[in-house]
């Protein structure tokens, strides 16, 4: 065995021969690799969906649907690999509204692994025209779904920006819509206690709670944790102790202090006749 390599070593003529076979073989090897990932045929297909809590926009017979396409009577069980085009089914799923992401390939035993990431709504608009639609937590906007309707934050009021206008949220009142919905989203207490969001007339949000009889001027989503901070101390240290009911309003937008106007309560008198 060491004289043959030693004779390639020393002869460059035999040398580069030797390595042409090799070029060959794995060209030819390669070659026969893709020829046979081609003729593969689906025999099964897996459709797995994220995530998969609470959200159901889209189920497997509706990701069939759309990698289908225009052709409803198309068959995929049996097809070769080389008749269908991946990258287009992904392409395909990927321009649904609710798909944030799209992933398909076919293993060695035949079977089509379809993965979906759903995009996440957290918040809920109701514009000034009584258009409704969601907004994802990276701002692009969705469609109303018939089939079904997350459990997210509704917000309405003084709000003209509508879906069709621009793919993501554009408006300074919306992203600021956003980013509330997104941390009362994230934090378990602000997601049980806070129920709507409302834009008035001076474009301020106004938080409505589940529990208590006020509102919440928040203003906009600046300082956004230092508001929700003091908030929640406000509610744990004042609320707990005076009433839940005891105030109209508490207001958030002036910086380090809580303005809270009570509830002024004026009992009806009849006046008696002599």
């Amino acid at each position: 065995m060491r004289k043959i390599v030693d004779f390639f070593k020393n002869n460059k003529k035999w040398n580069m021969a030797l390595w042409g076979v090799i070029m060959v073989f794995i060209v030819f090897s390669i070659l026969a690799v893709n020829q046979k990932e081609n003729d593969l045929r689906i025999k099964r297909i897996e459709v797995s969906i994220e995530p998969k809590e609470e959200l159901e926009f889209l189920d497997s017979l509706r990701i069939i649907e759309i990698i289908r396409g225009a052709d409803t009577n198309r068959v995929l069980i049996s097809a070769r690999k080389s008749d269908v085009k991946l990258d287009v089914m992904e392409a395909d799923l990927e321009r649904n509204p609710f798909i944030e992401k799209a992933d398909i390939s076919l293993d060695l035993s035949g079977k089509l692994i379809i993965k979906v990431l759903q995009r996440n709504p957290v918040l809920r608009i109701v514009n000034q025209q009584g258009q409704s639609y969601y907004v994802a937590k990276n701002g692009f906007k969705m469609p109303i779904n018939n089939d079904f309707a997350p459990r997210v934050l509704i917000a309405n009021g003084n709000i003209t920006e509508t879906l069709v206008d621009t793919g993501y949220a554009r408006t300074r009142i919306l992203r600021d819509l956003l980013a509330v919905a997104a941390y009362c989203a994230a934090d378990n207490f602000w997601h049980s206690q806070i129920e709507q969001l409302y834009v008035d007339n001076f474009m301020d949000i106004i938080l409505i709670p589940k529990v208590g009889n006020h509102s919440i001027v928040f203003g906009s989503a600046d300082d956004l944790e230092r508001k929700f901070g003091q908030l929640k101390t406000f509610y744990l240290k004042g609320l707990n102790n005076i009433g839940w009911d005891k105030y109209k309003s508490i207001n958030l937008k002036y910086k380090g202090q809580i303005v809270a106007e009570r509830r002024i309560n004026i009992e009806a008198t009849e006046d008696k006749q002599p």
